[in-house]
Parts: structure tokens; C-alpha cells; sequence
């Protein structure tokens, strides 16, 4: 979250945080459920053994060993590290009493603690860090994707899929949606132009009419193409087909 208001208005943040979180809910990008049953905490964040063996190696302090736990049973359900307080408390309740820790014991590391159990845990689990390397592999991919998909959600889920194949940890959601946007927009763009590029002069001015006619007219707008029929009765379908023939 940006500590200045965006573009200098704090209720465009709020409009712009809204359509984000919106388009996640499209995608199979995961997240936390924030009230998970029992039988889904017992499943998915019951640290084993040999987690717990290797928390207590690495760490040195209560808080720290229970820092470790909730950050690798948390990039075991998502596939990346979530912001510490974004946690659920029923998952740091669940993890707390499977390790007999106190109230007091907190799951809140240092800066510093963070990314060095970031480390340790990428190495266990055999996940290597969003990089350049990443971006290009999904730079090509959805390029490739976006000749035959447009809706940004099957090619954030494109994305996701590949990185998750190639054992990639999944970058934030929004680096993610403007790195597709940026990749989408060129590709469309050379699609454009490909379309543009293969019409003859006539063709032109006549799709510029389209445009430009008049919405209230009975010619062929785009506003026509665009429209629905009136109705669902059979001569409102009837009309609007006569209008359709009416472009051939």
C-alpha cells in the first residue's frame, strides 16, 4: 500500500484497491480464506516434524521459531510470502496451539528475520525467487496467449500456471497485472495495426462512418452492431436481424 493518496486523491486509492481486489476474484491467484474450518486448518497448516526440527535450527527465540512456522506454512498454501498481520488469526490461533506457544508469543519478525527465513524456506521447498528470469517466461507466454485470449483474467491464470510449473514463488498480485496489461495493450496494439494495415481506403471510410453515425438513425452505426434487440418478442429479433442484413 502506498503511503501518498493516488494521483493525489485518497477515495481514487480506495476505487482502485476495489477494482484489484475485484479482478483477484476472477483469477486463480490464492489467498487466504479468512475463516477456515477445522478440518481445512488440520489439512493445510499442521506443521510436520521435520518443519518444526528445521524452524527451531534456524531460529533463535520463541517469536522467531513461531515466525518461521506461520511464513512456511503460509508460502505452502499461497505460493508466496503474505504480509505477516495479513495472516488469519484462526490459521496463527491453529498454529500457536500446535506448537504449545503462549498468547504472548508473537508472529511478528524483523525486516531482517523475514528475508533471511525467506531464504531458508525457498530453499527447503525448492522454489526460487520472481526475477527477470520469471518475468521473461511470462512475458512470452502470455504475448503467445494474448493472439487468441483478451480477458486479462485467463492470462493472469496463464501466468500463474506457468510460474507455479517452472517452481517460481508468484509475485504480488499487481506486479503480476501490470506486467499482462503492459504485454496485453502491445499486443493488441500490433493486432490493430496488423488490421488496419490490410484495409483499403474505402473500408476505412466506411468503418469511420460506423463510428461516427448518427445513434438515433436507422443506419448502420456501430451503436447498431452494438445493440441488442428491444425486446425478446420474435419481431423486435426480427428487426434487429433485418438491420444486421441491411450491412451485407
Amino acid at each position: 500500500m502506498r503511503d501518498k493518496p493516488f494521483f493525489g486523491h485518497p477515495w481514487l486509492l480506495c476505487v482502485a484497491n476495489i477494482t484489484l481486489m475485484t479482478l483477484i476474484d476472477r483469477t486463480a491467484y490464492p489467498k487466504f480464506k479468512q475463516f477456515p474450518d477445522a478440518k481445512e486448518l488440520a489439512e493445510l497448516y499442521t506443521p510436520i516434524p521435520e518443519e518444526i526440527k528445521l524452524a527451531k535450527s534456524k531460529t533463535k527465540s520463541h517469536e522467531g521459531f513461531f515466525s518461521f512456522i506461520v511464513m512456511l506454512k503460509s508460502f505452502q498454501r499461497l505460493g508466496y510470502f503474505p504480509h505477516p498481520e495479513l495472516v488469519p488469526i484462526a490459521v496463527i490461533k491453529h498454529l500457536r496451539s500446535c506448537l504449545k506457544l503462549l498468547s504472548w508469543v508473537k508472529a511478528i519478525p524483523s525486516e531482517r528475520q523475514r528475508y533471511t527465513y525467506q531464504d531458508t524456506i525457498r530453499l527447503y521447498l525448492g522454489v526460487k525467487q520472481y526475477d527477470q528470469s520469471a518475468q521473461k517466461i511470462i512475458a512470452i507466454l502470455v504475448a503467445q496467449q494474448a493472439e487468441v485470449k483478451d480477458h486479462p483474467a485467463d492470462l493472469i491464470n496463464a501466468a500463474i500456471e506457468e510460474l507455479v510449473k517452472q517452481r517460481y514463488e508468484l509475485p504480488a498480485f499487481s506486479t503480476l497485472d501490470r506486467l499482462i496489461c503492459h504485454i496485453r495493450a502491445m499486443v493488441n496494439n500490433r493486432l490493430f495495426i496488423r488490421v488496419s494495415s490490410s484495409l483499403t481506403v474505402t473500408e476505412i471510410l466506411y468503418l469511420d462512418q460506423l463510428v461516427k453515425g448518427d445513434a438515433d438513425s436507422d443506419l448502420a452505426t456501430l451503436n447498431l452492431i452494438k445493440s441488442p434487440p428491444k425486446s425478446a418478442k420474435l419481431n423486435a429479433m426480427k428487426e434487429l436481424l433485418a438491420k444486421y442484413d441491411s450491412l451485407i
